[in-house]
């Protein structure tokens, strides 16, 4: 029997009894309501009309119309619906109005489910870890791995997300939530990959930059020494262009003084 049928199975015997109680024994008129309300919100839940049925279906329970099979298919509705935040505190009341009910693993499943969709993610795994320690048998036991890892992977602890999405993919083959968590397992993979080549890069442009400073250091020294070394030369050329301007003058001076005396 798969889960959801399972489930079905579960609903079904516990309005059964519901309808069996004396609870009902209430006013005709109040009954008419109530039963009114219930059958439209289980025609509108089972057409897929979350909204409708998650409207009609607590009017019945609003009116006395209440069993934990109708209240789960209200939960589920508010799941279904996305209005995770009803969700939780429909979870919540639910273990408290029925806390032996055959329903309420299933209800603690969702509870951890809402927590994660409204980004309460260290609630949600606090609650799938107890549902995982009180039913290890349980067919959604590796769906709630499954949720207690994206909690993770959300808050980028992805060694703790790997742990997990390798154990839904090793231990439970045949879990619906086997595809997903390989595609995880393969972003986290990726993301490794492009952290090591991040880290490469930046190891590479660093030596990169300390060879370029080094070159350009050289440089600038090669630099410094080319202009000293300029700079003597062309401090000799000056001197040796003075001295030769001195003797050139020198020269001038004693041929004029000659040709004086020539006179």
């Amino acid at each position: 029997m798969g889960i959801k049928d399972r489930i079905f199975f579960l609903i079904l015997a516990s309005t059964a009894v519901n309808f069996a109680s004396p609870a009902f024994s209430q006013e005709n008129s109040v009954i008419s309501l109530s039963k009114s309300a219930e059958t439209a919100g289980l025609e509108a839940y089972a057409a897929g009309d979350w909204s409708g049925a998650s409207i009609l279906l607590r009017k019945a329970v609003a009116s006395g119309s209440s069993s934990d099979g109708m209240r789960y298919m209200l939960i589920m509705s508010l799941m279904n619906s996305e209005n995770y935040d009803a969700a939780v505190s429909d979870c919540e009341t639910f273990s408290a109005d029925y806390p032996e009910s055959l329903l309420r693993p299933y209800v603690d499943y969702q509870k951890g489910r809402a927590l994660y969709y409204t980004g309460r993610r260290d609630a949600a795994v606090m609650v799938l870890s107890d549902f995982c320690h009180q039913n290890p048998g349980n067919e959604l036991y590796p769906s709630a791995l499954f949720w207690m890892a994206e909690s993770f992977y959300d808050d980028y602890s992805f060694e703790t997300a790997r742990g997990l999405y390798e154990t839904v993919v090793s231990d439970f083959p045949a879990s619906d939530k086997v595809s997903d968590s390989k595609i995880k397992l393969e972003l986290i993979a990726q993301r490794e990959r492009e952290n090591k080549l991040l880290y490469l890069l930046k190891m590479t442009g660093e030596e990169y930059l300390s060879s370029k400073e080094s070159y350009e250091k050289q440089l600038r020294d090669y630099r410094t020494e080319d202009m000293v070394v300029l700079r003597r030369q062309l401090n000799a050329a000056n001197s040796r262009i003075a001295e030769l301007e001195k003797s050139a003058e020198e020269s001038l001076n004693l041929a004029k003084k000659t040709r004086g005396r020539g006179c």
